[in-house]
């Protein structure tokens, strides 16, 4: 959080302010609540036909529920819309509309459009579309008429135009979904409904008729099943009256015209079998006709009303497998019902969605085998029920034809007879039924007066910059993720395991001359500087010095894993803090390819150590001597095209074995250890190698492999140099800064203070 505090108060400040402006820009919420009583429908259905299985569904699902649940459809949705005309809306969501008009009627299909009331004060109104046009005007008293909508403006003293437009029911259909909810108390049959929206005025009208029309909506559901119920006794009552009216005119011809009245006992008990033979066979067809209507659509699924209907068929329930795969669809539709409920619920596309899908489909086509075997047993029913008939009829030929003709006649009128009576008590039942059928969802309170709801300005933005700090925060961890660099010593003891020697700090103006131009090396520690970069390369000298207190070094080798690194300026300035500390020093600049050394103390880079080591010139002469007190210089010459082999030859051995015998410390400034392997040469000869690396530009798996190489040619790694520490970024610093100039910030603490300051930012 430190390292990346400056992201970390961007992405907070910016979420802050992305909050603050949704906040002034979002419409002002508001919200109303009512209660209802939800009575079971389960009696209501099961009084519509005791002897069905209707009322069973209620044992396998929530009625409670499943009622609410009718809140959420478009159906409940479009009635609203069209009882409070809520197609007509103002463009300006934040104009509440029961303010200005009433009474709104829109028509049933109103044509799009957009129109503008225009207020004039005390004098009235009028009524303009988009073209500006005057479609019409008026006082207060009169009503506002336009192309499919009329409405009653409100007395005002305002002068204002409101621009509105009408919409289709359905986009208002989806605001007024959209905005209700519901929550079923734990434990009884009270739901609380809410609804949310813009308009503080509508909102409570709103929510009254959807409670009212999800009252009338169920009542409604359960008489159109007793009218369908009604109005198919009522067709085959009057089939009956019929065929019972010409059995008995066919009766009277055939007395009349043969006077012939009664029947031997032996017949009499033929036509009393067939006459029970034959109301079997009229109600096994009543069921086979119920059977074919539920099943009459040629769908993949069956619906929930088809179900009601195929369950109101006598005696289904005597039929195990048909009656278990009705309860199975009407459980899958519930289930799924239950799914795709409010503006939370899931979508068609939906995975649990569409399993569901094809399990309604699966068990549709169950059920319909099974009505199939249901309907397949009714017609073996019916053939057999038939055959008894016609052997009776058969027995009856067998008589005088004239009373087996009048048995017949007699037998024919008994049974449209019955099958009349039989019709014309369920008809009366049907009736009793429909009329008795009462609301089983009772309003026990009507909508509260809307009241504002959502996040004032003030939450909004506070909540933003929490966001915003939890965001900044991940953030900050994703780039410390990202950001494999080593930026501090705890860095460098975890991936290379060796000690740091020294933590060189970051200063934008190392090498800086005061005409502006760069120098490639920084000698910040020639003369008694108290800068704390000097003091950090004499705190290196320092361990330097300690690392050869248990094992003697002279010959040290300063690499890093990359080029760039500040090796050189680590190698040169420990060499100057080596020599201001009174030990004879020599630096050696052992870098083929790319040399500085000679650039950092104004030398001239020939003759040198290539020089020496080919043969070209004696050491005496290569070497600039005293270049400081006590400091010996050799440049690396001219650039030879095979370092490695220069620096590994014999010539390097005996030039080192001679510089041993009179120099204290010999510091080579080696090239980078991952492009070419001459560090990795110079390594395996020096007593111990010094590996640089720069904070927050050394990658941690580069450093890792550099140290792995040097390893192999057996070099003893020193320990590690972190060059270009930040402040923040490793607390040792602190150290150095502490260091610094004590009696200024004794005499100047608002000096001292405003240094912090700028530190920090």
């Amino acid at each position: 959080m430190r390292r990346h505090w400056r992201v970390l108060a961007l992405i907070a400040v910016l979420v802050a302010i992305g909050a603050w402006w949704s906040a002034r820009k979002s419409v002002p919420q508001y919200q109303s609540h009512l209660t209802v009583q939800i009575g079971s429908p389960k009696q209501v259905l099961a009084s519509l036909d005791p002897g069905t299985k209707v009322d069973e569904m209620a044992l396998k699902t929530d009625p409670v529920r499943s009622e609410a649940l009718v809140l959420t459809t478009q159906g409940l949705a479009l009635r609203v819309v069209n009882a409070l005309g809520l197609e007509l809306e103002f463009d300006d969501p934040t104009i509440a509309r029961g303010r200005y008009i009433t009474n709104v009627q829109v028509d049933s299909t109103p044509p799009s459009g957009r129109y503008a009331l225009v207020l004039r004060g005390a004098s009235g109104w009028s009524l303009r579309n988009a073209a500006d046009s005057v479609l019409a005007f008026g006082p207060y008293a009169t009503p506002a008429a336009g192309p499919g909508f009329q409405f009653r403006v409100r007395p005002s003293s305002a002068n204002a135009t409101l621009a509105f437009h009408v919409s289709s029911p359905e986009e208002a259909a989806a605001w007024v979904s959209g905005g209700l909810t519901y929550s079923v108390r734990q434990g009884t049959n009270a739901v609380d409904i809410y609804y949310t929206g813009t308009d503080a005025t509508l909102v409570p009208g709103t929510l009254n008729e959807a409670a009212l029309q999800l009252r009338l909506g169920g009542i409604q559901r359960a008489r159109t099943i007793a009218e369908r119920r009604r109005t198919y006794i009522s067709e085959q009552l009057d089939k009956a009256r019929v065929a019972y009216q010409e059995r008995l005119d066919d009766l009277q011809q055939f007395k009349e015209h043969q006077a012939i009245s009664d029947l031997p006992a032996e017949q009499q008990a033929l036509v009393n079998s067939m006459q029970l033979f034959e109301q079997q066979r009229q109600q096994l067809l009543v069921q086979r006709e119920l059977f074919q209507q539920a099943l009459d659509r040629d769908t993949s699924t069956i619906g929930v009303e088809a179900l009601n209907r195929l369950s109101a068929v006598e005696n289904v329930s005597a039929n195990t497998a048909l009656d278990f795969q009705i309860q199975t669809l009407l459980k899958l539709y519930e289930n799924r019902r239950t799914l795709t409920a409010g503006t939370l619920g899931l979508r068609t596309g939906n995975p649990q969605v569409r399993a569901i899908d094809q399990r309604i489909v699966e068990s549709t086509q169950a059920l319909r085998e099974a009505v199939q075997a249901s309907l397949s047993s009714i017609d073996l029913q019916l053939k057999a029920t038939q055959k008894k008939i016609d052997d009776i009829r058969a027995q009856l030929q067998s008589f005088p034809g004239m009373q087996s003709r009048i048995a017949q006649l007699e037998l024919e009128a008994d049974i449209q007879q019955q099958t009349e009576k039989y019709l014309l008590g369920q008809y009366e039942s049907a009736r009793l039924e429909e009329a008795t059928i009462t609301p089983y969802i009772s309003i026990l309170d009507g909508a509260s007066p809307a009241y504002a709801v959502g996040t004032t300005v003030r939450q909004k933005v506070i909540l933003g910059l929490l966001v915003g700090l939890l965001l900044g925060l991940g953030g900050a961890f994703f780039l410390e993720y990202l950001d494999q660099t080593i930026k501090s010593s705890h860095d460098v003891e975890r991936v290379l395991g060796v000690p740091v020697l020294g933590l060189i700090p970051f200063d934008a103006k190392f090498g800086v001359q005061g005409n502006g131009t760069r120098v490639p090396v920084a000698l910040v520690t020639a003369g008694a500087s108290d800068d704390p970069a000097a003091e950090a390369f004499r705190t290196l000298r320092t361990n330097v010095t300690f690392v050869g207190a248990e094992k003697p070094i002279q010959v040290i080798a300063v690499s890093s894993p990359g080029p760039g690194e500040g090796k050189s300026t680590t190698a040169c300035n420990l060499a100057v803090t080596l020599a201001q500390n009174g030990h004879r020093t020599i630096l050696i600049d052992g870098d083929l390819r790319r040399p500085l050394v000679h650039r950092a103390f104004g030398l001239l880079q020939e003759p040198g150590l290539t020089d020496i080591l080919v043969g070209r010139a004696h050491a005496k002469e290569a070497v600039r001597p005293e270049v400081m007190s006590n400091l010996d210089v050799l440049p690396s010459g001219s650039t030879p095209p095979n370092p490695s082999e220069l620096l590994g030859s014999d010539a390097m051995h005996s030039l080192l074995g001679e510089f041993r015998r009179e120099y204290e410390y010999i510091l080579i400034d080696t090239p980078p250890v991952l492009p070419v392997t001459d560090a990795t040469v110079v390594a395996s000869v020096a007593d111990a190698t010094i590996l640089t690396v720069r904070s927050g530009d050394t990658e941690e798996a580069a450093a890792q492999r550099a140290l792995d190489q040097l390893r192999r040619v057996d070099a003893r790694i020193a320990g590690a140099v972190l060059n270009g520490v930040n402040r923040t970024r490793d607390q040792y610093y602190t150290y150095y800064s502490y260091s610094k100039r004590p009696q200024e910030r004794g005499r100047r603490p608002a000096k001292s203070l405003r240094s912090k300051i700028a530190d920090w930012f």
